[in-house]
């Protein structure tokens, strides 16, 4: 399939939008799941299209996320450093007093930062990067959110984390919850960019021999499943926890949902509207969007509808379906609009009070 990240500046450039096979693997030591295929890091994000602050629903979760920061920590003198910031949503809602850095080296993050109060390393986390801030065991708290999934040599992030932290310090660190996705049968949240999908298990077998005890997980409802782990520095190597269970049932039941992908009645609802001429359009040009449109591809869908500036104007790969503002809805009534950002419906719906039409969604409640 395409890079799910992939949102291409004409209808020309979609239709030669390069496909890349996906092969999920387990490995034997720690139970992490992963892409075999990895992408280069220069084709998924030398152009990255995504702003968390676009979201209102990541906003609200960070809100949520930065008062609890705030609630557990001194009101002053911290140091913290959140890896992946992207524009900054997280930090510019944690305390001033605080002193407060992203990593991060996208192009939105270094726009995001501009006047926004907090430092910005924006470059790859990584040892070299602690070393040359100086900031060896002078960090109080890390957090990574939704950014681990992207990153090819993790052990180098952690390294680095370990680095960073002073003993007795906190790593937050929130991931996609795998055993959701299995559960959920999200097919559609498999792509090259999630280069890992993460057990609680595996991440803490990964995090114990650079000396991390685990204190606390959350399961959240973000993105249709997340989980809010917290671990602690120590000086020196922790137990190893139990090997992760068996994953094989959950990846068949996803196989099978995937392979029968035609047969929901929201597909075949539209298809119907589609060969009666009706307008059909979706509503989200995400990861998720990418991926649920190549894969069934003859929907055919008239627009999809994006709220971000950085992806309208722009067209589905391979497909060349147009991105487009929410006007669209109004001045092109469909007669469905797909919400394929599922995990945003609510939000979606209320928003677009002038849709009288039919709201759909690709997975959760139809």
């Amino acid at each position: 399939m395409p890079l799910a990240g992939m949102f291409c500046r004409s209808g020309e450039l979609a239709a030669a939008a390069p496909c890349f096979p996906l092969t999920w693997v387990q490995c034997r030591s720690c139970g992490l799941v992963q892409v075999l295929e990895d992408v280069a890091d220069h084709l998924l994000y030398s152009e990255y299209n995504y702003a968390s602050s676009t979201v209102p629903g990541l906003v609200r979760h960070f809100t949520g996320f930065a008062l609890e920061l705030a609630s557990r920590y001194p009101a002053s003198g911290l140091t913290y450093l959140e890896i992946g910031c992207n524009d900054g949503v997280l930090l510019r809602q944690l305390p001033t007093a605080w002193r407060r850095i992203g990593v991060d080296p996208s192009d939105v993050a270094l726009r995001g930062s501009q006047g926004a109060g907090h430092e910005l390393i924006n470059a790859p986390f990584s040892a070299d990067v602690v070393r040359n801030a100086g900031l060896e065991g002078k960090v109080d708290v890390i957090s990574g959110s939704n950014c681990l999934a992207h990153i090819s040599d993790i052990r180098r992030v952690f390294e680095a984390a370990a680095l960073a932290l002073r003993i007795g310090g906190h790593f937050w660190i929130e991931v996609h919850d795998l055993r959701a996705t299995l559960n959920g049968e999200q097919w559609d949240t498999i792509y090259h960019e999630h280069k890992a999908e993460w057990g609680e298990a595996a991440l803490l077998r990964c995090l114990a021999p650079l000396g991390f005890a685990w204190e606390s997980t959350e399961q959240l409802p973000l993105h249709g499943g997340l989980l809010r782990v917290r671990v602690r520095r120590e000086s020196g190597p922790q137990p190893l926890p139990p090997l992760p269970g068996e994953i094989r049932d959950g990846v068949t039941r996803l196989a099978s949902a995937y392979r029968a992908r035609r047969d929901r009645p929201v597909v075949r609802r539209l298809l119907d509207l589609r060969d009666r001429g009706q307008t059909i359009a979706a509503y989200g040009a995400s990861g998720r969007a990418n991926v649920y449109l190549n894969q069934i591809p003859e929907l055919g869908f008239a627009y999809i509808i994006d709220e971000s500036p950085l992806r309208c104007g722009r067209f589905i790969p391979r497909l060349g379906t147009p991105i487009v503002p929410p006007a669209r809805l109004l001045e092109q009534p469909a007669a469905a609009c797909l919400v394929t950002a599922w995990n945003y419906a609510a939000d979606i719906v209320r928003k677009n009070p002038g849709h009288h039409r039919a709201w759909l969604t690709a997975f959760g409640a139809q």
